[in-house]
Parts: C-alpha cells; structure tokens; sequence
C-alpha cells in the first residue's frame, strides 16, 4: 500500500525524517526542494534506490504510477522495493504535472536531506580522489562520480561553481553521491597527498594507473587544466589516443585513469 511510511525496513536502517503529508504538502516540498541548498532532488527510481542502499536520509517520495514503480523495482532493486512501497505518496497526473513539470526517466522523485561533506572530508578519505576543475556539464559530471563509485574511488570533490549535487548531476549519477564523499570547493586545498594531472602532454599512463591515495587532476574536455593546477601536479599522465582525437569524455576519461591496470 501507497502511503505514510510504516516502520524502518530501510536498507543501511536510515531513520525516516517527518514527511509532508497531504498532496498540497507534498507538492509544495517537491517543488520547494530544488531552491534549498540542504536538500538533494532525486529524480527517477534509478537515483532512488541507490540512494536508500547508502544510507541516504529520505523525506519524500512520490509517484504517479505506483503500480509501475512496482513493477520496476521489483525488476532492478527488490532489496529497497518494500521501503518505496510504504514510503511514496501517489499523486494523480495533475498533481505530478504540478510537482514535476516534465517526463522523468521513470515514475519516482524523491527528496533527500543533504550530507553535510566539505573538502576536507572528501580529501580525508582513503582511496583516489577525483578532482574536477570547472567542469562544464552536469550530467558529464554525475558520469564521473557514478564511475568513481563503481571504482571504488575515494571521493570527488569538484573545483569551480559547478554543483554535484544538482538535480542533473543526481541524475547522471544515478544517486550514486551518497555512495562516497562528495563536495565543492572554490579552491583545491593544500593537500599531503600526491597530485596527478591528467594532461595531454604527461607520460603515457602505464601500468599501475593512479598512485593510491593521489588526487587525480582532471580539468575540461577542451581546455584541460588550469595553469596553477598544473603547476601544483607532482606528475602529469595521458590516455594514449589515434592521432587526430583531440580529447576523450570526461567521464570516459576518469574511468580509463581509474581503471588502468
């Protein structure tokens, strides 16, 4: 049954927070979620289920299909399924319409609280850490932190005005944020760790890939990294490319480095 949440059945035993309740209610958070700085807006069931399964602190779901959401989950995530079905709250194609505004790539959005993580958490945790500098597009910078997840890296902590945890960069990342630290700085801190750039004039990626415990450096897909990070790497390497390819995406790029054996 669709409704108020019963009970803590929650992967990771997050505890629930007090939801909105009433369509007007619920709305009205949904909406109010995307201006509020301690709140993560995650759209789809995708982005949802792996934010349950790390642990995320859930306020609001809704659907308006909840049959379908069902039927979806019970195909890619049954261990989070019984937490959703007791969680969401269905709104009708007017209240969606009113909430949402726009097809999403499956019938769930939620609401979630926020982690409060800075740049030294990020820069504390154990693993590589990705460094992204002015990155130019959310969903490219959700791929980085949906592979670096995969990977098992230590954290992404971007460098610029770009938000990671932006609808679209949530999106992108399929929610995977809460699976490692995530964060934005103006700055790169002074730092222990080794800095490795990724940089079209470095040494050859070789065999051992990324140093554990390095950040990597990576900067745009156009522009490469700025001067001052260059500066600070203690070591530069590239991806070897066919002559003529100018450059790799960005996330295709962090997965290569990540990955190299």
């Amino acid at each position: 049954m669709y409704g108020a949440y019963a009970g803590d059945d929650r992967p990771g035993g997050v505890r629930p927070v007090h939801p909105p309740t009433g369509e007007a209610a619920v709305i009205d958070r949904l909406r109010s979620a995307r201006r509020d700085p301690a709140s993560v807006v995650l759209e789809g069931a995708h982005a949802l289920k792996h934010a349950l399964r790390f642990g995320a602190d859930i306020e609001v779901v809704a659907t308006p299909d909840p049959a379908a959401l069902d039927t979806l989950l019970a195909a890619i995530a049954p261990d989070v399924a019984p937490a959703v079905r007791r969680r969401a709250v269905h709104l009708d194609a007017r209240a969606w319409h009113e909430a949402v505004g726009r097809a999403l790539p499956s019938p769930a959005i939620a609401v979630a609280r926020r982690p409060t993580t800075d740049a030294t958490d990020v820069l504390s945790a154990p693993g590589v850490v990705v460094a992204l500098e002015d990155p130019r597009h959310l969903g490219n910078l959700g791929a980085v932190v949906r592979v670096a997840a995969a990977a098992d890296a230590g954290g992404v902590l971007v460098v610029g005005d770009a938000d990671p945890w932006h609808p679209i960069a949530v999106r992108g990342a399929a929610g995977l944020q809460f699976a490692l630290p995530v964060a934005r700085t103006d700055a790169l801190p002074r730092t222990d760790r080794p800095l490795v750039a990724l940089d079209g004039q470095g040494a050859t990626l070789a065999s051992g890939g990324i140093p554990p415990g390095a950040v990597l450096l990576v900067g745009t897909e156009r522009g490469g990294l700025s001067v001052e990070l260059l500066r600070r790497a203690g070591s530069r390497v590239a991806i070897p490319m066919r002559e003529g390819v100018a450059s790799l995406n960005l996330a295709t790029a962090v997965a290569i480095a990540l990955y190299a054996p």
